[in-house]
């Protein structure tokens, strides 16, 4: 009996033993070795860093908008300072170039003026071109419309009056600046008063006759 209570706390021992191995040893190192395994599956992986190469700046357009410079500028039919000028420009005019070549900037298509002949255009010098709007003074503008009108009839006594109209008529589009060359100015008309003046503007016909009441300032058409 006594053999066998033995063999019964052996066993107890044992079974003990093996029971606290396993709650303070092998289960915490599985305990530990489960949540490493965890967290390493649930680490979030490294995105690896995305490499740019730098943008290439898109190209500057080309200008191709400018602005008259000189108070006058000759428009020629070849790319050329001997080239016979056709019209011209005045200072502040806006023009768009169709072309460069050679220090020089074609504002017109090609033509040809009669059947076998060389085409030609219109050419003006680039150097006589600004990219922005020239400023001109209120002196520089009188100056400039006196040029066009100092021939006019009784000009130094109405000097004033003809100054702003010919200036409101070109602002306006009314009139450019050959209209006034053209008949060297105002004149005086032989039809209504001596208060009365006239220009041809955009032709000779009576359409294109405006006349100027230089006590009024007023302009109208017969």
């Amino acid at each position: 009996m006594k053999k066998i209570l033995m063999v019964v706390l052996l066993l107890v021992g044992i079974a003990l033993a093996g029971g606290g191995y396993y709650m303070f040893y092998l289960k915490p190192e599985q305990d530990a070795a489960r949540a490493a395994k965890q967290k390493a599956e649930q680490r979030v992986p490294l995105v690896q860093e995305k490499v740019t190469t730098p943008e290439i700046p898109p190209p500057v357009p080309e200008v191709t908008d400018y602005y008259v410079s000189p108070e006058r500028l000759g428009i020629r039919e070849h790319p050329n300072m001997s080239a016979f000028i056709e019209s011209e420009l005045y200072r502040g005019d806006k023009v768009h170039i169709l072309e460069k070549r050679d220090g020089w900037g074609r504002i017109s298509p090609y033509y040809v003026y009669k059947e076998g002949e060389d085409e030609v255009a219109e050419w003006i010098p680039m150097d006589q071109l600004l990219e922005v709007p020239p400023t001109i003074t209120k002196a520089e503008r009188i100056k400039t419309i006196s040029s066009y009108i100092e021939e006019s009839d009784d000009f130094k006594q109405y000097f004033d009056v003809f100054i702003k109209t010919t200036d409101d008529l070109i602002r306006e589009g009314i009139c450019l600046p050959p209209d006034f060359e053209e008949l060297k100015g105002w004149v005086k008309s032989v039809r209504y008063s001596e208060d009365v003046y006239f220009v041809y503007c955009g032709g000779i016909k009576q359409a294109n006759k405006i006349y100027l009441n230089v006590n009024t300032g007023k302009i109208f058409y017969r």
